[in-house]
């Protein structure tokens, strides 16, 4: 066989393959199931359905909706002293919480409960998120609500407003961090369908 027959030979098996690859990737865009996105605005009440962050059964979210009523970007002694804690030492002026007014209503038979913690801000540049802060030492929604939890659950027929406070996801030092953005989605659920509040703070 001469060399130049072996490397057309070649090339076709080459461009076939690239042909399949290109086939499969196709074949699997348009067969995966697609997550249906819905974008509510602040003020406007947001009927979860039984949409879930992780599990269906551990949240049950039926019967339950949320509306974002306000947010605005406070420094960490502000967002405290707002909502009655006499600060315990000072964190300095940087303006790195924004404190979410999140009403949450139960219009179901069962106590159920949503997932605040997987609820992440995402700034409408969309390259880092914030995330509830609770888990940290100093971390805010503790101290302002003893028995705060990932899980938030009400009685059936009630509603309830909580202040989130969001930080940047990272480590002691989102204290000093300011938040310059003010654009910002809330994810409120990721499945069956992902749910999201466009979010403006003052």
């Amino acid at each position: 066989m001469s060399k130049r027959r072996a490397g057309l030979i070649a090339g076709v098996i080459a461009l076939a393959a690239a042909a399949a690859i290109v086939a499969r990737i196709w074949w699997v865009n348009t067969s995966l199931p697609s997550i249906p996105v819905e974008r509510s605005q602040m003020r406007e009440w947001v009927a979860l359905e039984g949409a879930f962050q992780n599990s269906a059964s551990s949240e049950q979210t039926q019967g339950y909706s949320l509306m974002v009523e306000s947010a605005e970007v406070v420094t960490y002694d502000e967002y405290l002293e707002r909502h009655g804690v006499a600060p315990s030492g000072t964190h300095g002026d940087a303006r790195c919480v924004v404190d979410v007014a999140l009403r949450i209503r139960n219009d179901g038979t069962e106590q159920g409960g949503i997932n605040v913690f997987q609820m992440v801000l995402t700034p409408e540049r969309a390259d880092e998120y914030l995330i509830c802060d609770v888990m940290s030492e100093d971390a805010l929604w503790p101290q302002v609500e003893p028995n705060a939890d990932s899980n938030v659950s009400i009685r059936p027929g009630t509603e309830y407003v909580t202040h989130i406070p969001y930080v940047f996801n990272g480590g002691e030092e989102v204290y000093d961090r300011e938040v310059a953005d003010r654009a910002f989605t809330l994810l409120i659920s990721r499945m069956p369908v992902r749910k999201m509040v466009v979010v403006t703070a003052q």
